[in-house]
């Protein structure tokens, strides 16, 4: 925490340099000079008073020479400096803040859990525990990482998946009942849901038999394996059965990069599976391309990005230029910059500098013109004394003039592996108006790979977070789960029934 004594020496610094240039100018422009640096001199003193050591945020250590152990006063001052940094950088602070979350309450809670402990702790536990108190923000950006003795641990909130149990429900008068499922549960069947021990448990909408029906999959969201779900069930007369339900998690498709550019099927309702990208020379490409122009006339179209997470918006939009000449949003990006966030952005360079060695995934020539584009930026906000600057990007979907208009039902299938073109389908399902996204929520979004990283004074273990928001078409901030399907696919369902919704439900959207 900077002291007055520091600040006054600042000041005095700032001051001796001010009279050091003041003698190389004439009278006449010194009058301009005193104005500016009058202002200047505001900010600057504001500016020490307010940012809290920003100016001394020490490079990122990578030694691994931290303690082994933390007393319960190094850990309290830690956890202080995280809620700090968190409040004054993480671009998603105020928005968890105004859903009504506490971070007093986290944060307060996480000290009073360490308080008991009257022995130092192992950092590394230190970490578990600071990681964990931060689940409530379902942010898959939030991260730490911590170098001791050569290792190195790395822990970040762990995004909630979706639990099913095999229960599926319609919807029927405000209540809740049991339908058939194969081997599942015979002796509830038709029976009313009358409630679960834990009250968390969640109706994920799935796909109806019927346009009329409202269809639901009974389980929970969590990070972790959760208990059965303890649940009592009655028939119309009122005989009550109680009747613990597994939580099981769907397999999570994944993508290899052995895999096809694409497959297709055709029939009454066409079905395209993007598996991954490729060279635009490649013949698969171009098969792909020719694809497009004759599903043209096609009043359904089911596209299939289920684990295609590497697969980029350039790569799909050059696709849908041969299919359409609308235009959409893709995503509006609004980058978060202060003085600290750029030094913070200044250490991700240098992580990437000292991993470069072992990846080779940015080249130093690239790091070192970012550092510069970084202390550039820096320097341009302390002359201008601009406490906050927003940097918006729009990614627009810009069809060709020569494809016809867009006269498609959409249907698209993707789960939690979702890369930019996956996560832009999604995105395309929230625009038109009879697009239907099915299969689990996108996964995190954004993906953190360049945000800023700051390292704790006492534990140096390294925190690191997005400081940018992805906005939808409505310009909202897009959850950090992704987006949230209109129905959800669990097992046994397949492709089949997907074709089987899209053929009984042509006018339900």
């Amino acid at each position: 925490m900077i002291t007055l004594k520091l600040i006054k020496m600042k000041y005095l610094q700032a001051f001796k340099l001010f009279y050091k240039i003041v003698e190389k100018f004439r009278i006449s422009e010194l009058q301009q000079i005193a104005k500016t640096f009058s202002i200047t001199s505001i900010f600057l003193l504001s500016y020490l008073v307010t940012s809290q050591g920003t100016e001394t945020i020490p490079n990122l250590d990578f030694s691994g020479n931290g303690p082994l152990f933390l007393s319960k006063d190094l850990m309290h001052a830690d956890i202080l400096q995280v809620e700090s940094l968190l409040r004054e950088n993480y671009v998603r602070f105020p928005i968890i803040e105004k859903s009504g979350v506490k971070w007093e309450s986290a944060i307060q809670s996480l000290l009073d859990q360490l308080s008991k402990n009257k022995n130092p702790i192992l950092t590394h536990h230190f970490q578990k525990k600071l990681i964990k108190s931060l689940e409530f923000t379902n942010d898959g950006n939030l991260r730490t990482d911590l170098f001791i003795k050569n290792r190195h641990y790395v822990l970040r909130v762990e995004p909630k998946v979706a639990f099913f149990s095999g229960i599926r429900l319609a919807h029927d008068n405000g209540r809740f009942r049991v339908l058939p499922t194969m081997n599942f549960y015979k002796k509830i069947v038709n029976h009313w849901y009358d409630g679960c021990k834990t009250q968390q448990e969640i109706f994920f909408p799935i796909l109806p038999l019927r346009q009329s029906e409202e269809i639901f999959m009974m389980g929970q969201q969590a990070n972790r394996q959760l208990e059965p779900l303890d649940c009592i069930f009655e028939n119309d007369s009122g005989e009550k059965q109680k009747i613990l339900l597994p939580l099981l998690i769907p397999e999570a498709e994944l993508n290899q990069p052995e895999t096809p550019v694409y497959d297709y099927i055709s029939g009454r309702t066409p079905y395209i599976r993007w598996y991954r990208d490729a060279n635009s020379e490649d013949i698969t490409v171009k098969e792909f391309h020719k694809l497009a122009r004759k599903l043209r006339k096609s009043s359904t179209l089911i596209i299939d990005v289920r684990g295609n997470r590497n697969g980029s918006f350039a790569f799909f939009e050059k696709w849908l230029k041969h299919y359409t000449r609308n235009h959409w949003k893709n995503v509006i990006v609004k980058e978060r910059h202060t003085i600290p966030i750029i030094k913070g952005l200044l250490n991700r360079v240098q992580w990437n500098l000292h991993h470069s060695s072992m990846r080779l995934l940015i080249g130093q020539d690239q790091l070192e013109q970012k550092s510069l584009q970084l202390k550039a930026l820096g320097k341009h906000l302390r002359e201008k004394g601009i406490a906050e600057k927003w940097i918006e990007t729009k990614f627009i979907f810009n069809g060709n003039r020569n494809s016809p208009k867009w006269n498609t039902r959409l249907i698209v299938l993707a789960n939690q592996h979702c890369g930019n073109g996956c996560q832009f389908l999604a995105a395309l399902t929230k625009q038109i108006p009879q697009g239907v996204l099915i299969g689990s929520n996108t996964g995190p979004f954004p993906k953190n790979t360049s945000g800023p990283i700051f390292q704790l004074k006492h534990s140096r273990i390294m925190l690191s977070f997005s400081h940018r928001l992805h906005l939808n078409h409505q310009a909202k901030s897009v959850s950090p789960s992704g987006y949230i399907p209109d129905y959800w696919l669990f097992p046994p369902m397949d492709i089949q029934d997907i074709q089987r919704f899209a053929s009984k439900n042509t006018n339900s959207l």
